[in-house]
């Protein structure tokens, strides 16, 4: 559930991101437009001055010169780009991420991700470690459907962890626990994030040109 939570901000910030990528691209285009329009007064201009053959040869290799040129600095703004989007993307994600709690749905995330993080330890006695906003969530009627739907014996913890929404669940001994904050989720899948924000931002881009 969290991780289809984390995908699911992903898309939907993608879609507004991928028409921020099109303004960009479609302002490079014309930028390369430009300076080859710029390179045809250019080549004129070596006509004029040069013996037929001569102004040929010369051409021929400037305009050699100003392609590779121009695919270059096209290159360079397009890995720029990509990785200036891709960072707002992933900024705007995990904002999202903090904000959730204002979803009517997260009570409800927040029992999913306690209860997943309890099953996957060893022990019976555990603390739910969550941000100072959402303390006000564990209540007594939150702990007992968790025990019951696990069996083990779960409070809430004195400490309180800034800047997380989900939960970390400590073992009692503090020797182990289980990190379930959408956070520590996204770390976990942010190489598998990076490469659909890349793909779905550029690859429509790259098939077309």
């Amino acid at each position: 559930m969290a991780g289809e939570t984390v995908s699911d901000f992903s898309k939907a910030i993608l879609e507004e991101a991928q028409q921020e990528a099109e303004g960009i691209l479609d302002l490079a285009r014309r930028e390369a437009e430009r300076i080859m329009e710029d390179a045809q007064g250019e080549l004129e201009a070596i006509y004029q001055a040069e013996s037929p053959r001569a102004a040929t040869q010369m051409a021929k290799s400037r305009y050699k010169q100003l392609v590779a040129a121009a695919e270059l600095d096209a290159r360079k703004q397009m890995i720029l780009t990509q990785e200036r989007l891709i960072a707002e993307v992933e900024r705007q994600l995990k904002d999202r991420l903090l904000r959730l709690r204002r979803d009517a749905t997260y009570p409800a995330l927040l029992m999913q991700l306690a209860r997943e993080g309890l099953t996957q330890l060893d022990g019976e006695q555990f603390d739910l470690i969550v941000a100072e906003e959402d303390r006000p969530l564990i209540t007594e009627a939150f702990l007992k459907e968790l025990m019951s739907g696990t069996g083990k014996v779960a409070r809430l913890a004195e400490r309180s962890e800034s800047g997380i929404s989900g939960v970390i669940i400590q073992r009692a001994d503090k020797r182990v626990q289980c990190d379930n904050t959408l956070q520590a989720i996204y770390r976990r899948k942010e190489e598998e994030l990076r490469l659909m924000i890349a793909q779905q931002l550029f690859e429509g881009q790259n098939q077309t040109e």
